[in-house]
């Protein structure tokens, strides 16, 4: 009786071997959380043994996204396509229908025939040589984004402080000449009702700027991440990549851009964003007859041009007489999911921003080239209410 009673009792007691997936991923998340406890003891040893902190946060990041990965259910890291189908057909059926767009428009129609949505998770490199206007296109952008899709817009520059981009939104926003902010004393009566509504209309926005020029991909990263679980995310703008500090100092400028590069569209998949990364471009056009660039005119890493969804290049020929009244072109030289081509708009650089063209013909040239522009000349000194 007494054997039976105890065989009866381990029976009782033994686990089902029905359930041993569960057992397995219990014993793997208790392994994973003892070796994060080691990590988190060997970090703070090495600290108190005047470690570079630099070189242990560096380290210690590594350690938990390798264990971080160890600790997640594998089994939520890939879908069959039939679980995926219903929110995809939900997905077009409410675009459909009209209940969700499918990205950010940039503001300027010729462009968004071309590129119909800034979408999430995309990579969308503008790109240019100084002075052309990459900057005002990428900020314009980032600026729709926060005013008419009320959507929070983070924008990275590493070139020019904070305050310098709220001037330029403010110029931009309220039709003032971005001279007169900066100068101050040129300030006309009419310029003041313009600025009262920018800065009303600025105020409430959820835009951000971060003036950083320190920055490496770990922090930009840390950034984004506290930024979207603060105040959510619609859209990153870096200005620009070629600024971006590599991690490894022992790397070439080439290696650490193309690492930069990678982590970007990486990161643009993991925020579900769309990340607008602004570029320079070689000196490739300038040796050109028309001076016209191409996508691997890009400065720095071909790994730009690989990992970019979408390559806008803007030019603008100072020495045709087009140019130097403002006529700008934006090339869409890389659509991953839509048509390339390019389109003619005005840069209004008093206000800091692109306007459409009005009443542009093109040439017979231009149509055997099989190119699509927008209008030609805006009146000059016309203004154009962006917002």
């Amino acid at each position: 009786r007494g054997t039976l009673a105890v065989a009866a009792h381990i029976a009782h007691n033994t686990p089902s071997a029905a359930n041993f997936v569960e057992y397995a991923r219990i014993v793997k998340q208790r392994s994973v959380a003892r070796r994060v406890i080691a990590a988190a003891h060997i970090m703070s040893e090495r600290l108190r043994d005047g470690d570079s902190l630099d070189e242990v946060l560096a380290q210690g990041q590594q350690a938990w996204i390798a264990l971080e990965a160890e600790g997640l259910d594998a089994r939520k890291r890939y879908r069959f396509v039939r679980e995926i189908l219903p929110e995809a057909i939900d997905g077009i059926d409410r675009r459909f229908n009209r209940e969700v767009v499918l990205g950010f428009d940039t503001g300027l129609p010729s462009l968004d025939k071309f590129i119909p949505g800034i979408c999430a998770g995309h990579m969308v490199v503008i790109a240019g040589a100084p002075g052309s206007g990459k900057t005002t296109l990428g900020l314009g952008i980032a600026e729709r984004v926060a005013l008419v899709a009320k959507s929070t817009s983070l924008v990275f520059s590493l070139e020019m402080t904070d305050v310098e981009l709220t001037n330029r939104s403010l110029a931009s926003v309220g039709s003032v000449q971005l001279k007169h902010i900066t100068e101050g004393h040129s300030m006309a009566d009419n310029d003041w009702p313009g600025l009262t509504a920018a800065v009303s209309k600025l105020d409430g926005a959820p835009l951000i700027f971060c003036d950083d020029a320190s920055l490496t991909m770990r922090d930009i990263r840390q950034i984004c991440r506290t930024v979207k679980r603060e105040h959510g995310l619609g859209s990153v703008t870096l200005d620009y990549i070629g600024l971006v500090n590599g991690e490894s100092k022992s790397a070439s400028r080439y290696e650490q851009v193309t690492d930069i590069s990678k982590s970007i569209k990486r990161l643009a998949k993991e925020l579900g964003v769309p990340v607008m990364v602004l570029a320079q471009l070689n000196r490739g056009p300038s040796n050109r007859a028309n001076k016209r660039p191409t996508k691997s005119d890009l400065r720095d890493s071909g790994q730009i041009e690989a990992d970019a969804d979408v390559v806008v290049l803007v030019h603008r020929d100072s020495e045709s007489e087009e140019g130097q009244s403002g006529v700008t072109e934006l090339i869409v030289d890389k659509n991953r999911h839509g048509e390339t081509g390019f389109c003619r708009v005005q840069h209004q650089g008093a206000y800091h921003r692109f306007a459409e063209l009005v009443g542009y013909q093109p040439s017979n040239e231009e149509v055997e080239m099989g190119r699509t522009f927008a209008g030609r000349h805006r009146t000059k000194g016309a203004k154009h209410e962006s917002f």
